[in-house]
């Protein structure tokens, strides 16, 4: 049974008594939402509240808001925590107030990154980064572990295809944490940047994972997200809208029991087939067959890999298929942003990837 979260750059800052002198003396922002907890399961705003008293001035907040539920995509405003008695302001709306017009002397940054380039928190906080070049703002950075830990997998970004989904210059799967990645970033910006490491020593399913966002509400769904994010890219749910999301997928239609025999031969996964109705996202109120997945081996377990294959499957094996086409203003398919490439794509259209194909991605 778990009695603490394991030890993050918060708690060390939190016992850092010189550094919270000094900082009780400045005007002082943090970037974060509510499931930034300390090792005792107290938001980082209420345990940085009580330390630093009227030294904290605001709260800056990414997508998905200060609640962390808010769902992907939708713009968030800005607010106030009546508990805290601080301003929100929201770096993922539709007016953003310029970080240049908030007073602040220093910024902390305690967020929870997945380690996929496309989770936007650490695209979110290099803008920062790059808005705040130049000035004498200092940045802390609360590091926290990376859960898909040290591995590098998928392809580098092509420059075309940079957006808010494929905005650092890492591999599709990075392994590093948002502190080493806001580092790196932070090399040509030349910023006031310190990362308060974390506790090192603890592995995934060992202790409790707090979602940073609303659908990865699980140690599986966050394992498997380097897999079935892929299909965010394609007319294939891969469960936003049910109690499964990225640990199911389907579409109205499909042949799951084909499906699952194709996953029950992939490493380290298993599946069962499943009929379900999504309750949002473009397949909101259709009926979808399709699989759950099982993680039976972690250490077998190429999530990435295996997105890369059941893609290729449905492919083949579902005649509606499709890409999805992007929105707003970039024009092409969300694979290639998702992916920050078009070969893969473009070389699945011709024919059936060759394993060397996805070993090079």
């Amino acid at each position: 049974m778990f009695h603490h979260l394991p030890l993050s750059g918060i708690d060390f800052l939190l016992k850092d008594e010189s550094l919270l002198h000094r900082l009780s003396k400045q005007k002082v922002g943090l970037l974060t939402n509510q499931s930034a907890l300390t090792q005792t399961y107290k938001p980082t705003a209420s345990a940085l509240s009580e330390k630093l008293g009227s030294a904290l001035t605001c709260i800056l907040t990414p997508e998905h808001g200060w609640s962390g539920f808010v769902p992907e995509g939708v713009k968030v405003g800005d607010g106030f925590d009546a508990q805290l008695g601080l301003p929100l302001f929201s770096l993922y709306g539709t007016h953003q107030k310029p970080l240049q017009e908030i007073d602040i002397d220093t910024l902390i940054i305690d967020l929870q990154d997945v380690g996929l380039r496309c989770y936007t928190y650490t695209a979110t906080c290099a803008k920062v980064l790059e808005a705040c070049a130049g000035s004498s703002l200092e940045i802390i950075v609360c590091d926290r572990p990376n859960p898909l830990g040290p591995e590098r997998k998928g392809p580098t970004l092509d420059p075309h295809f940079r957006s808010f989904v494929g905005y650092l210059d890492v591999p599709f799967q990075h392994g590093q944490t948002i502190g080493q990645l806001l580092s790196t970033y932070n090399q040509s910006l030349k910023l006031s940047l310190t990362v308060i490491p974390y506790q090192h020593d603890l592995k995934p399913y060992e202790y409790p994972w707090i979602p940073p966002s609303p659908n990865l509400p699980s140690w599986d769904s966050v394992l498997l997200y380097p897999a079935l994010v892929l299909l965010e890219g394609t007319n294939i749910s891969e469960g936003r809208g049910t109690s499964l999301p990225f640990t199911c997928l389907g579409a109205p239609g499909l042949d799951h029991h084909k499906l699952v025999d194709f996953i029950n031969r992939l490493d380290g996964i298993r599946a069962r087939p499943l009929t379900f109705t999504p309750q949002s996202s473009e397949l909101r109120g259709k009926e979808c067959q399709g699989a759950h997945l099982f993680i039976t081996d972690l250490s077998k377990l190429d999530a990435f890999s295996s997105g890369l294959k059941i893609l290729e499957f449905l492919r083949k094996n579902y005649s509606p298929f499709k890409w999805t086409e992007m929105l707003d203003d970039k024009q092409g398919y969300f694979i290639d942003y998702l992916l920050g490439t078009d070969s893969y794509r473009k070389q699945l259209e011709v024919e059936v990837l060759p394993e060397s194909h996805l070993a090079i991605l």
